[in-house]
């Protein structure tokens, strides 16, 4: 069974879904002294081995067996809002915590 992946308050953890232990967690770090994204709610989407996550205008791709960060793009010029993902036909939008998948279903 694939693990749980949460977004919360500028980290991105792991879940076993069946014993509800923490995996692994990473905190979503820019680089900078006090980090923008800390304490600030993050979108995750999952696609394949990797982990979509935004918070705070920041956009990172973590490594999904991991946690590693890959990459890190601040987004320049988009301001600092939540951040809503979209991919193959899945949308996650923060700011409705709405989940709509491709068959239509949504989750609020």
């Amino acid at each position: 069974m694939n693990p749980l992946i949460i977004g919360t308050n500028g980290a991105v953890s792991a879940i076993d879904p069946k014993s509800g232990n923490v995996l692994w967690k990473t905190v979503l770090t820019t680089g900078e002294f006090l980090s923008s994204t800390s304490h600030s709610d993050v979108s995750v989407l999952v696609q394949g081995d990797v982990i979509f996550a935004g918070g705070s205008g920041h956009l990172f791709c973590l490594e999904a067996a991991s946690g590693r960060i890959l990459w890190h793009n601040p987004l320049k010029g988009f301001g600092h809002n939540d951040i809503s993902l979209a991919m193959n036909g899945v949308s996650v939008q923060f700011l409705t915590k709405v989940e709509t998948s491709s068959n239509g279903t949504s989750n609020a």
